[in-house]
């Protein structure tokens, strides 16, 4: 089975912009290029991937659309522009024009302000998002998910995906966290334009994870979104935190093997082309 991988990143931090990334980490502090997703990855058919953004900068987006240019493997980026500066709309339109440009990401984990995402102003680069024919990837904590309902059902015409099940607490966590998760992103089942990432579930696991610590929040979604509405990603590098590239597409594979071909071939290729409207 062809597969795309909707979610992963390259990065160089000698550019100075991942100012997330401790310098402490050697798995995540290195340069991570085409190469080396090929060679992480050479054991599956990946065929196509969707390039997301690790940097609140224009710069970053520049640079990742420079490697998408001169790569057959990345068929779409997702970037950023400030939504604070008006003046970014222009940018936002200027980025729009190249075709691998699918799509914007606010890094709003990292933002203070759990309400930021509801700032009147911001409506319209929703609508220039619109217009754009754009897509938006919501990152972000549980926290948020009651924000990100009321943003993908003011716009229900605004291609929504959130990003890794919205980050759920996995390791060491507790009922009422679960059901916490639960019940705000069940809300989104009613909204059709809302898609969500099979991805970073690895990363919110504890270090001696197993299938079974993921399975209950894999089955919520399957029933939420079912296979017409889960993109499967594989969060690399960041997935290196826990495991390899194989390591957790083995592991997705597992998690859904109770679907059919069909369903699987939905969540692993066909979605990513659906959602972002990749020119494959």
């Amino acid at each position: 089975m062809k597969i795309i991988d909707a979610h992963q990143h390259f990065w160089d931090p000698s550019r100075g912009d991942y100012h997330w990334m401790s310098k402490n980490n050697p798995i995540l502090n290195r340069k991570y290029e085409v190469k080396d997703l090929s060679q992480a990855s050479k054991s599956i058919d990946l065929y196509k991937t969707v390039l997301v953004q690790a940097a609140a900068t224009n710069a970053e987006t520049e640079y990742m659309l420079n490697i998408a240019e001169n790569s057959d493997l990345v068929s779409g980026v997702v970037g950023w522009v400030n939504f604070e500066d008006p003046n970014q709309l222009e940018q936002l339109k200027t980025f729009a024009k190249n075709p691998k440009f699918v799509g914007v990401r606010p890094m709003i984990q990292d933002i203070p302000d759990e309400n930021w995402v509801l700032n009147k102003d911001y409506d319209i680069f929703f609508k220039t998002i619109i217009d754009l024919d754009l897509s938006f990837d919501a990152l972000g904590f549980p926290i948020h998910l009651n924000n990100f309902y009321i943003i993908a059902s003011k716009y229900p015409s605004l291609r929504f995906v959130i990003d890794h099940l919205m980050k759920p607490k996995i390791c060491n966590n507790d009922q009422k966290e679960f059901d916490h998760w639960k019940n705000i992103i069940n809300k989104f089942s009613n909204l059709d334009n809302v898609y969500c990432k099979f991805s970073g579930m690895v990363t919110e696991a504890c270090e001696n994870w197993t299938e079974d610590d993921l399975k209950p929040y894999s089955n919520e979604i399957l029933k939420i979104f079912t296979d017409k509405k889960i993109l499967w990603g594989s969060d690399w590098p960041v997935c290196n935190l826990r495991t390899d590239y194989v390591g957790w597409f083995n592991t997705a594979q597992n998690l859904t093997n109770n679907l059919s071909l069909d369903q699987k071939q939905n969540i692993f290729y066909d979605n990513a082309i659906k959602f972002y409207k990749l020119k494959i």
